[in-house]
């Protein structure tokens, strides 16, 4: 695998959140949304397993883990969505890229990282760049979708050190599939419960919301494939494009630009990743 290919995946993943956006655009719900994309990539991850020869099953007590790990991470990708109807999708990804900082901070915190100059430039370069990427005026709504968008890197950063922390050096596929397999049920209660469900209309959005399964899935494949020919770190590294590919994919696709002094701070977060995620040597 390439380091085309793998940039490639980084682009995947930005296309979940353009598609994402086309099919909120034309009035879909949020929920509505992230179900049937959890759903679908259920299926298309279901597929993938069988033409793999790969088993799903967990022992009881792994599963019940990963089931239990499903539950951050229904919360990162729900508002994710949410904040993705309310702010550009460029913002929305690189807010929720200060992640590695929290998962920095939060390994410090509990004594399994060492604190470095590294650390403490990639930290500093994180939160300047975020602090520039919000120096424009929101309206109560915008505001919203930055809170959201911060909640999801939070889950996210939950999600990531729990699941490293219980199923470090194995293969992460059968946990993973779990989690989405609770995230997905939540998601379905939720819809019943709510009844906060509205499907796109136009060819559009429906090209939309297909398109957020499709992506979805190919990049979580994608990532599983890189991950076990060439190792997470080396993998992880290249994943540090998404937030360049949201920027540039979302004045494309979607005419959503970001302000001069945003994309300075954009440059300082894509700075940051590269301090906390070095490639190997």
């Amino acid at each position: 695998m390439t380091p085309l290919h793998l940039l490639g995946v980084a682009v995947a993943f930005s296309m979940v959140a353009i598609c994402t956006s086309v099919a909120i655009t034309f009035g879909a719900t949020p929920l509505a949304v992230v179900t049937l994309r959890t759903l679908g990539t259920l299926a298309l991850l279901l597929a993938y397993f069988r033409i793999a020869g790969v088993s799903f099953a967990l022992p009881p007590r792994e599963r019940a883990i990963a089931l239990a790990i499903g539950l951050p991470l229904c919360l990162n990708n729900y508002l994710l969505n949410v904040a993705i109807a309310e702010i550009p999708v460029p913002l929305v990804v690189l807010i929720f890229y200060v992640w590695p900082a929290l998962t920095a901070v939060a390994s410090w915190a509990l004594g399994k990282a060492r604190f470095s100059a590294r650390l403490a430039a990639g930290l500093a370069l994180a939160f300047a760049g975020i602090a520039l990427a919000l120096d424009v005026e929101f309206t109560a709504a915008q505001a919203k979708g930055v809170w959201c968008a911060g909640g999801a890197a939070l889950a996210w950063t939950a999600t990531f050190l729990l699941t490293g922390h219980f199923f470090e050096g194995r293969d992460t596929r059968p946990a993973t599939f779990h989690m989405i397999l609770a995230a997905g049920a939540v998601f379905v209660v939720a819809c019943a419960v709510t009844r906060d469900v509205a499907l796109p209309l136009g060819p559009l959005g429906w090209s939309g919301l297909a398109g957020t399964g499709f992506f979805y899935a190919f990049a979580m494949i994608a990532l599983f494939v890189a991950s076990a020919r060439l190792g997470a770190m080396r993998t992880g590294f290249y994943m540090n494009f998404e937030p360049v590919a949201a920027v540039l994919l979302g004045a494309l696709l979607l005419g959503q630009t970001l302000a001069p002094v945003q994309l300075a701070g954009a440059a300082l977060v894509v700075a940051a990743l590269f301090l906390f995620r070095p490639p190997p040597a």
